[in-house]
């Protein structure tokens, strides 16, 4: 009941927002949420700070696996409450790691936009048929694992790896 849905389509996620009466947040509200320090008044790196991702932040990179290997524990998500080391100053839990979060904004490359980490890696994906996914999952590596890096799927495919959070409507 506490891990995240998973394997769910934008489409489906979305159907689900709207029938509990919220949204899904956009990419710019997701990395806000995930980054933003109202007491400094500046965006971290990660959640949690500048620190590099370690195990307490985040269930990533299969550390679980890697932890207990002799476990049945396989690859998978953990209770959304299971790291506290790396919830974000706004309070929220699991914004890097378990799994890749659906957002309503459409891929495409910002201004200045370089190629990372190889040449033809997201480009051809700045078609207008694909969302961005914030956060990473269980099995995303650190190099990839921070507030502003981007992910991308047609909405809708049912990704293993994509979940979502939803955002409550204002009044």
């Amino acid at each position: 009941d506490r891990h995240p849905v998973c394997g769910v389509s934008y489409y489906e996620a979305e159907a689900y927002a709207n029938f509990v009466g919220k949204r899904l947040p956009t990419e710019a509200e997701w990395e806000k949420a995930a980054s933003w320090t109202s007491k400094t008044g500046q965006s971290n790196t990660y959640p949690w700070g500048e620190e590099e991702p370690k195990p307490h932040h985040c269930n990533h990179n299969s550390i679980i696996l890697i932890q207990n290997p002799k476990s049945k524990i396989q690859n998978q998500t953990t209770p959304v409450d299971a790291y506290p080391g790396g919830k974000s100053a706004s309070g929220c839990y699991d914004m890097l790691g378990n799994v890749w979060e659906w957002t309503t904004t459409w891929f495409h490359g910002y201004d200045g936009f370089v190629s990372y980490p190889y040449t033809g890696y997201s480009q051809t994906y700045f078609d207008g048929q694909h969302r961005v996914l914030k956060g990473g999952s269980w099995t995303t590596r650190p190099w990839s694992m921070r507030c502003s890096f981007r992910n991308w799927y047609h909405p809708g495919v049912r990704e293993i790896l994509a979940g979502f959070r939803c955002v409550a409507i204002a009044s």
